[in-house]
């Protein structure tokens, strides 16, 4: 009978991964002002400088879709990327660094069920930098629409994905140093480069592949299209390709974790 039950008992318990989750909630509330600048203030001014600056020089486009209307989304969900690749990259590592992790695994709680608190923690930065940026570019004009709702179902989508990710680089970072390059050498050529400024279609025919195959570019195409009200086969692909990626990438997140954290 009690070996029945243990095969029956869910290998990643619920209570575990809420646990380090309702963590990063506290150590959030405690810092929350601070907090706001990062998740609102400055994506707000990057809205703010391409949709009153650019968009002026730009006016509309495709269709006559104001610019503004057109970066907004990719906007949104670049900062959602950033937030979640922060998070369990940079944040992770330190707790990596200091042992905090080795300390959470004298505990009855796994590496799975640590994963998965992290990228869930991590997916909720990405859904509160999109709640309040959107709210403020739905101030603006710029987002009039009840389906810019969807926004939100592609901010967890990059927030899983990108968290992943995230808790790959903090697994293999040799120290803070190298960890930047994350962000230098992967987060920004990703975010201007996945049509969050400009379609896809305006660069070389050679690199137009490669941009439709970068990760944030699905996240970036699925919430344009919510926000245009202009979806079609092609986002259904968007969302196939991120549960897809997301697919490979977490069980490399856990292995490496392991490998790093279990000696």
């Amino acid at each position: 009978m009690t070996t029945t039950m243990r095969l029956a008992a869910p290998r990643v318990r619920l209570r575990s991964v809420t646990g380090i989750w309702m963590r990063h909630f506290v150590a959030l509330l405690r810092v929350w002002r601070v907090a706001m600048t990062w998740f609102l203030i400055e994506p707000a001014f990057i809205l703010l400088a391409v949709g009153f600056g650019i968009g002026r020089i730009v006016g509309d486009f495709d269709e006559a879709v104001p610019y503004a209307v057109f970066v907004t989304p990719g906007i949104i969900i670049g900062s959602a990327m950033f937030h979640a690749l922060f998070e369990c990259s940079w944040n992770s590592y330190h707790r990596i660094d200091n042992r905090l992790y080795e300390t959470m695994l004298t505990t009855p709680l796994s590496v799975s069920e640590m994963a998965i608190g992290e990228i869930l923690w991590a997916t909720t930065r990405a859904l509160i930098t999109t709640v309040t940026v959107g709210i403020f570019a739905a101030a603006l004009g710029w987002l009039d629409s009840w389906t810019s709702l969807g926004v939100l179902l592609a901010a967890i989508f990059i927030g899983v994905q990108f968290g992943a990710m995230g808790l790959i680089f903090a697994a293999l970072a040799p120290n803070t140093h190298s960890l930047s390059l994350v962000f230098t050498v992967v987060a920004t050529p990703l975010y201007f480069f996945s049509g969050a400024f400009f379609p896809i279609s305006v660069l070389p025919e050679w690199a137009q592949p490669f941009a439709w195959a970068a990760p944030l570019t699905p996240g970036v195409h699925l919430a344009r299209g919510f926000v245009m009200g202009s979806l079609d086969i092609t986002h259904l692909w968007s969302v196939l390709y991120m549960i897809g990626l997301t697919a490979v990438i977490y069980p490399v997140a856990v292995h490496l974790l392991k490998r790093r954290l279990i000696k």
